[in-house]
């Protein structure tokens, strides 16, 4: 047998004593590593900031709308009152950490019972995390590891240490979960129970004291969850009565409250109003200076109203069911309470889920094409800048606007003419020609930079770019911005924002946009339904047994149908169209807005459908009313045939009477101008108007009788007349046109026009040299437009006598 050296079974132990003597001072460095980097993220951990606390809107009646995400898109994060509420201190101090006011941050009695019962009796796990360790999970929201458990056991420590136990309680209390996606017990009273924290009672505390511990499956909202919340709530109780935290007979209430406790529903966020929760949300973020709120109940009271938008949207909803056979789309409403501009209805389309009719757009916001809309402001620019009246004279007739080389012809929207129509008349029947007739009296660029400052155009300075067609639709505005600048209308010149808010705080400065008084007569014609004829009759949907001031707008080829109306408690705004830009079969501003209109006025003002108040709005206070002939604008005559009352300010009322309709001595044979020669078995006395030659072609179609302008030649002394005069008046020389790439093919027409003195059966018109076609009196016909130049002449029949050749150049 062979026996080994001493040596080296002497040192086998001191090799085996060094490498566990190394395993050792590894495995403590690895931990004092593992250590350091948990105590290092757990000091980082003292930097965590409370996110910013959700918005919640309720209306002015303080129904529940919607709740706004914080920036972090969460929910919840109210702040507790400056005083903590004792029901809640204590049900949570008795559910989670008994021992809260004796521990720094961990609690060894509960690491020590939790490990007993976990290793050694197999039953359910039991935790030993305290208040202080579950604000550092949920602030780091980590998964459990052993790593993380460590981390929050240090700052847990460090919470206590550096920001006191009521710091921790307050925050535990500030970032719990309840359940739902709601943060925060401040929060979750106000959700679940729709009362401030301090309101509850020790039944309801104890409720929202058990969800944290399992929000999902103690969910308030279905039955399972609401057995489990009440099983835990009562439990806690009993360790509250057992910890001297209350005594039995407020733990025995609280327990028959739990046995006969009622949750409310739940609130929802009403379906009809997610235009207005969007477009609400987006004016906080933009309010300068931000709004001030509560901390602890960071509660918006809107001004909207829900019961009221319910109804309209209602009302909307059939109505536009009503009318869709008509390839009507979708409808904005927007009601505003008129003296502070509180919004109460915001319907920004019909459904906001249709995805066929574009619901999600939000047509309140949407510029479209205005149509007429723009005209009352057009009419007080004319009456502030130029000094025209209510009785101003304009000409409703073919006419030709701008310079020779850049006219602009336009027509109504009923094809029809007034002839010569007073100032007020023109605006109450929304008429276009007198409109562009204003817009080019007041001048292009003034009328644009002032409707810049209505908010109605950009502040760019591209009026040239509108051109005169602004006064007809070329222009694009929201409803939101056009019912902005007719509360300025509506309340004597005076900016008016539209509110979100109610009783806003905020306070405008005293901006008069438009004098007061032409506001007011802008009101009185817009309600006036005798200044409305013959356009639109009485009884029709403008019309109400109450003082409303209406004003329709339609856009080319009825894209667009507006009405904007007043009355002295609220303005509404109606549209009505398609997202895709397509025609509507015949819908306007009047047929297919203004019912609607109608309809909510009827409803805004059921206790006044009698038209027991219906005296008007008063005229300006310093205005005077006076009898104005219609076809002259001048002080009514003792003969005069047509009349209006009209109000003026003193000063401004015309002084001279007219004398538009007086006896002609006339020759009974061909009813010319009887001359001195006549003989008196051949004259008579005939009553006839007398206008200028424009409105000839009027006059002819509403029977009036027109002096004559030549003598007769059959009386002595007069040489029979030989010569003709043939004068084109449509179109003018030179005219560049343009063909509508929007108008159905063959309706781009130009309607030729000429006057002929001494006037004669018919003409011939040439067009290019050739025969075009005979007209007869009033020598009117319409021609097909084509593109490239053209020439124009017009004849009398069978005599050498023509017009002078109109060149045009259509592109």
């Amino acid at each position: 047998m062979v026996i080994p050296p001493v040596q080296p079974l002497l040192s086998r132990p001191r090799t085996d004593r060094a490498a566990v003597r190394t395993v050792l001072i590894c495995v403590t460095a690895a931990a004092a590593l593992y250590l350091n980097v948990a105590l290092f993220a757990a000091l980082l951990s003292l930097r965590y900031r409370l996110p910013p606390p959700s918005l919640m809107m309720v209306d002015r009646r303080h129904r529940f709308i919607a709740t706004v995400q914080n920036s972090d898109s969460l929910f919840g994060f109210w702040p507790l009152p400056e005083t903590l509420p004792v029901k809640a201190v204590a049900l949570a101090i008795a559910a989670e950490d008994r021992r809260f006011h004796s521990h720094p941050g961990i609690d060894p009695v509960a690491f020590c019972r939790a490990a007993y019962t976990n290793l050694f009796t197999r039953q359910q796990f039991s935790g030993a995390s305290t208040i202080a360790m579950q604000v550092a999970r949920l602030q780091g929201r980590h998964n459990r590891t052993l790593f993380h458990k460590i981390e929050e056991s240090f700052t847990a420590v460090l919470l206590t240490l550096f920001q006191g136990r009521e710091a921790v309680l307050r925050r535990y209390l500030t970032i719990a979960p309840y359940g739902n996606r709601i943060t925060g017990i401040n929060y979750a009273a106000r959700r679940y129970f729709k009362k401030p924290l301090q309101d509850l009672t020790w039944a309801e505390t104890a409720l929202l004291t058990a969800l944290p511990n399992a929000p999902g499956l103690m969910n308030l909202y279905r039955p399972s969850g609401v057995k489990r919340a009440f099983k835990r709530a009562k439990y806690i109780l009993k360790r509250a009565r057992d910890y001297g935290m209350i005594d039995s007979l407020v733990c025995s209430e609280a327990f028959v409250e739990l046995d006969h406790c009622n949750l409310p529903g739940k609130e929802r966020r009403p379906g009809n109003m997610l235009h207005a929760i969007h477009a609400a949300r987006e004016n906080l973020t933009r309010r300068s200076p931000p709004l001030r709120l509560n901390p602890a109940n960071p509660t918006v009271r809107l001004s909207l109203d829900c019961d009221l938008q319910d109804t309209v949207s209602e009302i909307a909803m059939k109505y536009l069911d009503d009318i869709r056979d008509k390839n009507a789309g979708n409808c904005a409403v927007l009601v505003i309470e008129r003296t502070t501009g509180e919004i109460l209805v915001y319907h920004g389309s019909d459904y906001y889920f249709d995805s066929y009719e574009a619901g999600s757009i939000d047509y309140i916001q949407t510029p479209r094409s205005t149509g007429s809309l723009l005209k009352p402001f057009i009419y007080a620019f004319g009456m502030e800048w130029n000094g025209y009246t209510a009785a101003t004279l304009l000409t409703d007739a073919g006419l030709f606007f701008g310079d020779g080389k850049n006219p602009y012809i336009t027509h109504n929207f009923d094809h029809h003419y007034l002839g010569p129509v007073l100032y007020q008349t023109a605006l109450a029947n929304s008429r276009n020609v007198p409109a562009i007739q204003v817009l080019q009296d007041v001048g292009l660029e003034m009328a644009y930079n002032k409707l810049a400052q209505l908010s109605l155009a950009p502040d760019d300075g591209r009026a040239e770019y509108y051109g005169l067609g602004l006064a007809v639709g070329n222009l694009y505005a929201s409803l939101l911005r056009l019912c902005t600048a007719y509360l300025a209308l509506a309340n004597e010149g005076k900016k008016r924002t539209p509110q979100w808010l109610y009783h806003s705080p905020v306070i405008e400065p005293d901006t008069q946009l438009i004098p007061g008084d032409i506001c007011r007569q802008m009101q009185n014609i817009l309600s006036d339904p005798q200044a409305r004829l013959p356009s639109f009759p009485r009884g029709s949907y403008l019309e109400y047994p109450f003082p409303v001031a209406v004003k329709t707008g339609t856009s080319r080829g009825f894209r667009d149908a507006w009405t904007i109306g007043w009355s002295d408690t609220y303005l509404v705004g109606v549209w009505i169209g398609r997202h895709d830009n397509q025609s509507m079969k015949e819908v306007s501003g009047f047929s297919g807005a203004a019912p609607l209109v109608q309809q909510i006025f009827m409803y805004l003002h059921a206790d006044r459908k009698q038209g027991l108040e219906n005296s008007g709005f008063p005229p300006p206070g310093e205005y005077r009313p006076f009898r104005i002939d219609n076809l002259t604008g001048e002080l009514a005559g003792k003969h005069s045939p047509y009349t209006s009352t009209i109000y003026f300010k003193l000063g401004t009322e015309p002084v001279t009477e007219s004398n538009i309709y007086r006896w002609v001595t006339v020759d009974k044979r061909n009813h010319l101008l009887a001359s001195p020669w006549c003989s008196p078995k051949y004259t008579e006395l005939r009553r006839m108007f007398f206008l200028p030659a424009i409105f000839k072609d009027w006059a002819e179609k509403q029977g009036l009788a027109l002096a004559p302008t030549r003598h007769s030649p059959l009386c002595g002394g007069v040489e029979p007349e030989e010569r003709f005069t043939v004068k084109i008046l449509m179109p003018r020389h030179e005219s560049r046109l343009y063909i509508d790439p929007e108008m159905p093919a063959g309706e781009n027409i130009l309607m030729l026009n000429c006057q002929v003195q001494p006037r004669v059966k018919e003409v011939l018109w040439f067009v290019d040299g050739l025969e075009y076609r005979v007209a007869v009196y009033p020598y009117r016909t319409p021609w097909p437009i084509q593109k490239g130049r053209h020439r124009f002449m017009a004849q009398v029949p069978y005599t050498k006598f023509t017009s002078n050749v109109v060149e045009v150049e259509v592109f």
